[in-house]
């Protein structure tokens, strides 16, 4: 392990797992703490949740957080699939010394959190899903039995673009570059097609800040990461749920636009025992305003299992 880059409130570092893939890695809260690995969304990076530094700290909590391939300090891999990097996931406890640990996974890594928690098994004592994506190719295609409902915008952008991967890069490169050369503006444009919900958190400085951040830190060699996770999201998932033996608590905004929720409720549903908070109200962005609580009740699912 090797320390590389310090951020305000973390070492990060590059951590070799035994298959010989790196990953970048920052640890949050307290080093001595009750360990959750933590999945960040897409596009972004490990300071996803350097926002959480305090109140994991106050709550006795050690934050794992690492950058998928292709984002931050981790190379990009090819022709990866879900099943594939689950299995090269699997090493990241191993390499960080945790035997059981608990586990979140924010919107786009929702998908790698419940794929990991089903191929740990018991070693993840809790399972929290924030906002997560749900497993669109699996229950909203239209060869799905019982499809759920897509808006055009949602089968558009998690279906039908990356499967023509010229148009996704041209596109995805475009976003990429708009933002890097002006975050703020291209924040503030973002945000007012956002509900009010949503609106009214990211109009916070360091809400805004923290995105910047982690989307820049995302993007700092290329669009490859986001594009490898929108490939990924757009195949079916091949989990078996009924693996899972965390206890697991999802939550998902009632006015989200960012995620489709209903593919989210589907995703709950899937999942044995898994208790689905709505948030009413909410958007895709609640969280900054609940970090505190949900990282507690994470820790107390965690902790009832000791």
């Amino acid at each position: 392990m090797e320390a590389i880059l310090p951020s305000r409130m973390g070492i990060s570092r590059v951590v070799t797992v035994t298959s010989g893939q790196r990953f970048g890695v920052v640890e949050y809260g307290d080093p001595t703490g009750y360990p959750i690995l933590a999945l960040h969304g897409a596009p972004a990076s490990r300071l996803m949740f350097e926002v959480a530094d305090a109140p994991a700290r106050e709550l006795g909590l050690r934050l794992i957080a690492f950058d998928r391939p292709g984002y931050g300090l981790s190379p990009r891999d090819y022709g990866a699939t879900l099943p594939s990097r689950t299995a090269i996931f699997a090493e990241i406890p191993d390499a960080m010394h945790i035997e059981r640990f608990a586990m979140i996974g924010v919107s786009g890594g929702g998908p790698y959190a419940v794929a990991l928690a089903a191929a740990l098994r018991d070693r993840v004592t809790a399972l929290g899903l924030i906002s997560p994506l749900g497993p669109v190719a699996d229950v909203a295609s239209r060869s799905s039995p019982d499809p759920v409902h897509l808006s055009m915008a949602h089968r558009a952008f998690f279906l039908d673009l990356p499967r023509h991967p010229w148009v996704l890069r041209a596109n995805a490169e475009i976003a990429m570059r708009s933002f890097r050369a002006a975050p703020r503006f291209f924040s503030n444009a973002f945000v007012h097609a956002l509900p009010v919900s949503d609106r009214a958190t990211l109009a916070r400085e360091e809400v805004v800040t923290s995105i910047i951040d982690m989307t820049l830190e995302a993007t700092n060699n290329g669009i490859g990461g986001g594009i490898a996770d929108l490939e990924i999201y757009a195949e079916p998932w091949h989990v078996d749920y009924a693996a899972i033996t965390a206890p697991t608590r999802l939550w998902q905004g009632t006015e989200d636009t960012i995620v489709p929720s209903e593919v989210t409720f589907r995703l709950a549903n899937m999942i044995p025992g898994c208790e689905l908070k709505r948030v009413h109200g909410g958007g895709h962005f609640w969280i900054y305003d609940r970090i505190s609580k949900t990282l507690d009740a994470v820790k107390k699912l965690a902790l009832a299992q000791a």
